[in-house]
């Protein structure tokens, strides 16, 4: 992916108010994979499978009381974004399948969400639900819920 479209990834992803902008950048090229949905010109969507940090990675696992088995999943799928205008058209399944299907990875893979339709969609995708509901770090009034895929 060009540095111009890694910036309009990390900008679209930033406005949408769920990452650290600090943090984002260094964590988007070590991605394993960094995919964009366009309408024409438009870039209506966002997905990736991102190699988090340790301490991130095991913290999730921990705050959902499953922290033993963190490290079997070193990679997270995330910043799936669907611009306002275009959700309810299944454009976050179309993100979701390009990411993991460019990654390719032979690694498991987990997913934290907040949206009841992400925890639909997840175990579309052999996504299963992993230990205790716990509060977001970004804002502790919602919960978020831990997902992970074994490898097949």
């Amino acid at each position: 992916m060009s540095d111009v479209a890694k910036d309009a990834f990390k900008a679209f992803v930033i406005a949408a108010g769920e990452v650290n902008a600090q943090t984002l950048p260094a964590l988007v090229e070590a991605a394993a994979a960094l995919v964009m949905l366009y309408d024409g010109d438009k870039l209506i969507g966002t997905a990736a499978v991102k190699r988090p940090h340790d301490s991130h990675r095991r913290g999730d696992f921990r705050k959902a009381k499953v922290g033993a088995s963190a490290d079997s999943y070193p990679l997270e799928l995330g910043w799936i974004v669907v611009h306002a205008d275009y959700r309810g058209r299944g454009h976050a399944r179309t993100l979701i399948g390009a990411a993991l299907a460019a990654a390719g990875s032979s690694e498991g893979i987990y997913a934290t969400t907040k949206t009841a339709r992400m925890r639909a969609l997840l175990p579309e995708f052999g996504f299963e639900i992993q230990g205790e509901l716990y509060p977001s770090t970004l804002d502790n009034t919602v919960n978020l819920t831990l997902f992970a895929r074994s490898l097949p």
